[in-house]
């Protein structure tokens, strides 16, 4: 079993959760980029983008990205952009990519009241999430090694489901 595992997918669709989970299980070390990225930059996603905008923020990511993919073994929750740069599809390919897809129906009912999120804030979030999904649904389907589709499965089943495609 590949011991370097990269979940992918879209906001809201449970990597940052299922990733601790997923590490928990398996009894590896869980890292999210996301909460990575705040602590060393002690402020939320939200403020770093309206600081220093996306690119700035892509920039954290990938480098993120880089430092904890060199370890021995893991799971890492990415953020739903990370997948975007080439850099990062390149760095994937050192182990195993699953790509938690969601309905957008799920995804809308999931994030819609949350406010830290700093692509859909002041947005139609529907059309947002549509406008991303068609961006970036393809990439995920791409660089992906496992699909599982979380619409309408709970966590264990999630978990089970993964692990199931790590063997």
């Amino acid at each position: 079993m590949n011991k370097k595992i990269f979940l992918i997918g879209s906001m809201g669709s449970g990597k940052s959760t299922i990733g601790r989970l997923l590490a928990k299980k398996l009894n590896l070390p869980h890292y999210d980029l996301d909460t990575m990225i705040e602590k060393q930059q002690k402020k939320t996603i939200s403020e770093i983008f309206q600081t220093y905008k996306e690119e700035y923020f892509r920039d954290l990511e990938s480098k993120a990205l880089e430092k904890y993919s060199m370890l021995e073994k893991f799971v890492i929750s990415t953020g739903g952009g990370t997948v975007l740069r080439e850099e990062n599809q390149k760095i994937f390919k050192i182990g195993f990519v699953v790509y938690l897809s969601i309905s957008l129906d799920e995804q809308y009912h999931r994030i819609k009241n949350r406010t830290h999120r700093p692509l859909i804030e002041n947005k139609d979030i529907k059309t947002t999430i549509k406008n991303l999904d068609d961006i970036r649904g393809k990439i995920y389907q791409k660089v992906s090694n496992a699909e599982v589709d979380v619409s309408n499965l709970d966590k264990e089943d999630v978990i089970s489901n993964i692990i199931n495609k790590l063997h």
